[in-house]
């Protein structure tokens, strides 16, 4: 499940020359994101790039992940740090 106003990029700018706008380097893909089933995003939750979000995992509202997210965790925050793991006594 993905929330409303979810921002998730697999890219990002180029800014390596001094004489040039940064708006003018253009971009580069940087990493594929991977959703694994059974996920949920919570509303404007950002996925940077090359992060995958693990089965059953849920990310807080607003968070902003920067690193893989295991099976089953509940991550939060900016940047999102694991605040639990789900189990069958929830």
């Amino acid at each position: 499940m993905i929330a409303d106003r979810v921002f998730i990029s697999d890219a990002d700018h180029c800014f390596g020359n001094l004489s040039v706008p940064i708006k003018d380097q253009g971009d580069y893909f940087k990493g594929a994101v991977r959703l694994r089933e059974g996920c949920w995003i919570g509303i404007n939750a950002v996925i940077l790039p090359g992060v995958t979000v693990g089965k059953n995992a849920i990310v807080g509202a607003n968070s902003v992940v920067r690193k893989n997210v295991p099976d089953f965790a509940v991550v939060s925050g900016n940047p999102a740090i694991i605040i639990r793991y789900i189990n069958n006594k929830n």
